[in-house]
């Protein structure tokens, strides 16, 4: 029996650990068809010459995930018109409505989303659904399941002794943008309390080498650096840890599914989302606020195993739902 070909569109191979996440769940769920990455490149064109014969290669295309329904700016790589020649399927999307609108990209985004060949969609939060509903209007309904990666079987953390660790994960930004102060006195007041600091360069590739760069502005003394091209081992450091501070939105989720309790450096839309759905707000931060460090307390309570099961049966129930409507696509 001819195995089935997806096509699978997204923000891959740049190094972005969730994005790498993604793949790796979405070649778990489809592991009797051949998953194929559509982007050829990592800069503009994205696609070769021939996108038009690789896309009549494939059975269907799945989009996703990420926050890639953007409405302020069109980056060629995610919803172009020769992709509608195949049935599509849209999963694990999110909407960053904190960017600006601009009337004629969410006009060629709803005219995407409204068209015959769309056969699912499905988002990460209650907001995105509302955004995509009310500017898109979508054809099919829009279901909401929490992000896929909570779908995974997270790599048991290492045995280790010693004191407490104090997990940091940073990003580059533009020069001069993150607060470096205000990320001192927040390990500074780990260390106080009796933990380790570590900072975890969570991306590979090309995203790990921008974590370098950025990390070259926050020369702190006391911490040391751990790194890795393997995503299995990035992912055992973060369960290493007793506390995260994250500006990776990725880095809070797989703390979450460990029970290790995440504060947000940034505040964007998916970092609130997440932290009201699982109802612990008071880890929403910003590296710009000057109380960050008050955001650590001599006891973080942990999240509860009944939490992280629900967004476990979330995620594994909506990658359940896509599969059984392309498999049926197929049949």
């Amino acid at each position: 029996m001819k195995r089935p070909r997806i096509g699978l569109i997204g923000y891959y191979g740049y190094g972005n650990y969730g994005d790498e996440l993604f793949h790796v769940v979405f070649r778990k769920i489809f592991h009797d068809c051949d998953l194929v990455t559509m982007q050829d490149n990592q800069t503009r064109p994205y696609y070769n010459k021939d996108l038009k014969e690789k896309i009549a290669s494939m059975d269907c295309l799945l989009i996703g995930g990420g926050d890639l329904v953007i409405g302020s700016y069109w980056t060629d790589q995610y919803f172009e018109d020769p992709f509608l020649a195949k049935p599509i399927y849209i999963h694990g999307v999110g909407v960053p409505t904190w960017s600006r609108e601009d009337p004629k990209i969410v006009e060629r985004l709803a005219k995407f989303f409204r068209h015959k060949s769309v056969r699912h969609i499905n988002v990460r939060d209650q907001e995105s659904r509302a955004w995509i509903e009310e500017k898109l209007a979508p054809s099919v309904p829009v279901t909401v399941t929490s992000d896929m990666v909570c779908a995974l079987d997270i790599p048991n953390p290492p045995k280790r002794q010693g004191p407490p660790v104090f997990g940091l994960i940073t990003r580059k930004q533009m020069p001069g943008e993150i607060h470096w102060k205000n990320v001192t006195a927040l390990c500074d007041k780990a260390r106080s309390l009796g933990y380790e600091v570590k900072n975890i360069i969570l991306g590979t590739g090309g995203d790990r080498t921008d974590d370098l760069v950025g990390l070259a502005e926050f020369p702190y003394p006391h911490m040391r650096t751990v790194q890795s091209e393997n995503l299995v081992e990035l992912t055992r450091e973060i369960g290493s840890c007793d506390v995260i501070a994250s500006m990776k939105f990725h880095g809070c989720v797989v703390s979450t599914l460990y029970g290790i309790p995440a504060i947000t450096t940034i505040t964007t839309d998916k970092f609130r989302n997440f932290f009201q759905a699982i109802e612990r707000p008071e880890l929403i931060a910003h590296h710009t606020h000057t109380n960050l460090a008050d955001r650590l307390a001599p006891f973080m309570a942990r999240i509860p195993r009944l939490t992280r099961d629900h967004l476990r049966r979330s995620a594994i129930g909506g990658l359940a739902e896509l599969r059984r409507a392309m498999l049926d696509e197929f049949a």
